[in-house]
């Protein structure tokens, strides 16, 4: 058994040097270990000089394998940085390449002829899309409350149609539209208020207990199923020419991981979401913004905002020529240089500090020189640089588009008090003209959109979707309409959302079931004349609830210089229904 020594009695042994203590010391310590351990040397100082230079070798092999901390920390931090390419930047012509764009023709807007807005809109929020969506609602209020709602997809398309119809009868609290006083009959004459909040606390879009862990990484995987198939819809388009990619911002202030700050935009606080949109602001892509990347995710050499851009365009088809802009967050020279590669071409305005090597004017001696001043620099790449002085320096990135031909602008001049010419480079304008598609996409969707609040966050990013999916459908009709028929006007955005609205709430459908709202005698008197009601097609031809009465003799709505009695009782119209003319049965089956 091993001795142990007080701290005393080994001092003691150091200073009488008596070393067979110290050998027992030793001896008894090996005697506890278990296994045979070679017997350790401590190395030789570096200071020190050995007799054999295999000693050496040994010496630096034993430094090399013994790992440093700090070391370590460094290669493993330097490992994941990328090696940018090495730009040279010299005041050279600039040689615009050809950049032609192959039109993708689309060889069915003649068969649109005859769709109604009703129809465009459903090209896009689809039959199944809805119909996944009432399985999935019936499916979780078994799961919540024991008993289906007993939903459908008819009566999904009537919560979005009554959705439309709020937007354009804003009305500050959703329970108002079914008061008396302030009821809008387009909303409270379609379900019941009780009807109505009861499927909008139960709508879901995936069944909660079939998903995997790995698919609940997705912070929106509540949501997934309906983005995607929607961003699919929204790509089955063929793109226009020039394409902006930039953010959109989904109005909430409520509590979720993805709310975020945005100081610039018109909505400062809510959900971030990427988009590219074209010329005509109809949205092509779009991706909901989680938060910054995983870390141990590999990192390209034009950041994670350039990776927005490159995922974004990834749907476009390379060769073609298309023109892609964006502003100075997603910019940097290695994505250019990336989309150029593919056939795609870029304008952007551009942080200086993600330019390396570019010796451009400083602005104080741009502005010494006046306004529409500029310098430029061109790489190796055909890739120019400019920067253009009109209150304040601009720095533009371009892979097509140099400064000629040069151009004027009016500016108002407060010392002159005045307008003047300024000079202006062509890829200021370029970029002036095409940059706005998400912007004008952002103000189309804020027109008639009402805000419902909810307690689950993924719900106001649904609500925004159905409104862009909206829009896409009305700029789609202008693009066919204008191709067919140039001379006829299209309808404006807000007919063209009533008319979607109407079908969805009656086409296909019958007339709301149960009591009246309150007596004949608290009714207020309609007026005696009757109103005429613009009836959307796809309601006239549905083939439901269309009942014949007896009424005061009026003008038939389909034949001329007749009167008649019949009066259709959902498409409010009078018509002919005698032995000699049918104008109801002509009326309700009419191409």
């Amino acid at each position: 058994m091993a001795r142990y020594y007080s701290v005393t009695e080994v001092l003691n042994m150091i200073l009488d040097g008596n070393a067979s203590d110290m050998e027992q010391l030793a001896e008894d310590d090996d005697d506890d270990d278990d296994e045979e351990e070679e017997e350790w040397t401590p190395p030789a100082r570096i200071d020190e000089k050995s007799d054999s230079s295999d000693d050496e070798e040994d010496l630096e092999a034993s430094e090399e394998d013994t790992p440093n901390p700090n070391e370590t920390k460094t290669k493993q931090s330097t490992s994941s940085k990328v090696k940018r390419k090495e730009y040279q930047w010299k005041k050279k012509k600039f040689e615009a390449p050809a950049v032609e764009f192959e039109e993708c023709v689309d060889e069915n807007s003649g068969d649109r002829l005859t769709w109604t807005p009703y129809m465009y809109f459903k090209d896009f929020v689809t039959e199944e899309m809805l119909q996944e969506i009432a399985e999935e609602t019936n499916l979780y209020s078994v799961q919540k409350d024991g008993k289906s709602v007993n939903t459908n997809a008819k009566e999904i398309e009537q919560i979005l149609g009554m959705y439309m119809h709020t937007g354009l009868n804003q009305i500050p609290n959703v329970r108002a539209y079914w008061e008396m006083e302030t009821r809008c009959p387009a909303v409270c004459d379609v379900m019941s208020r009780g009807r109505f909040l009861k499927l909008l606390t139960l709508l879901h879009f995936q069944d909660n207990l079939n998903v995997s862990e790995d698919a609940k990484k997705d912070k929106l995987w509540k949501l997934r199923p309906w983005l995607e198939q929607l961003r699919q819809r929204f790509l089955s388009i063929p793109p226009e020419e020039c394409h902006a990619v930039d953010e959109i911002m989904v109005p909430f202030k409520g509590k979720s991981q993805l709310r975020c700050y945005m100081p610039g935009k018109p909505h400062r606080w809510g959900f971030k979401m990427w988009g590219r949109a074209g010329q005509s602001g109809y949205l092509y892509d779009f991706d909901v913004c989680q938060g910054a990347e995983h870390p141990d995710k590999e990192k390209s050499d034009v950041g994670a905002s350039g990776d927005v851009v490159l995922k974004m365009t990834s749907t476009l088809p390379a060769g073609k020529n298309h023109k892609v802009f964006a502003d100075n967050y997603f910019t940097s020279v290695p994505l250019v240089e990336h989309l150029k590669q593919r056939g795609i071409y870029y304008i952007g305005t551009v942080r200086m500090n993600r330019v390396k090597n570019c010796q451009l004017m400083d602005e104080k001696d741009l502005k010494k020189k006046g306004r529409g001043s500029l310098d430029f620099r061109v790489n190796q790449e055909d890739l120019i640089i400019v920067k253009w002085f009109d209150n304040k320096a601009v720095n533009l990135i371009s892979s097509f588009v140099g400064i000629e031909p040069l151009g004027n602008v009016k500016r108002w001049d407060r010392k002159a008090k005045s307008h003047i010419m300024v000079s202006r480079p062509a890829i200021v304008d370029t970029y002036n003209r095409f940059m706005g598609g998400v912007d004008l996409l952002d103000m189309l969707t804020a027109l008639y959109k009402y805000n419902f609040r909810s307690r689950r966050w993924y719900l106001y990013i649904w609500w925004h979707t159905v409104t862009v999916a909206l829009i896409n459908a009305w700029i789609r009709y202008k693009r066919d309409l204008e191709e067919v028929k140039p001379s006829q006007k299209p309808l404006p955005l807000r007919r063209f959302q009533a008319s979607v609205a109407t079908s969805l709430t009656s086409a296909g459908k019958g007339k709301k079931c149960g009591r009246p709202l309150s007596s004949p005698e608290a009714t207020p008197t309609p007026p005696r004349k009757r109103k005429s009601t613009v009836v959307p097609p796809d309601v006239i031809r549905d083939g439901i609830d269309h009942f014949p009465t007896w009424e005061t003799r009026q003008r038939c709505k389909h034949c001329t210089g007749h009167f008649s009695h019949v009066f259709c009782v959902k498409c409010s119209v009078h018509l002919c229904l005698n032995k000699d003319r049918n104008c109801f049965l002509a009326y309700h089956h009419a191409k």
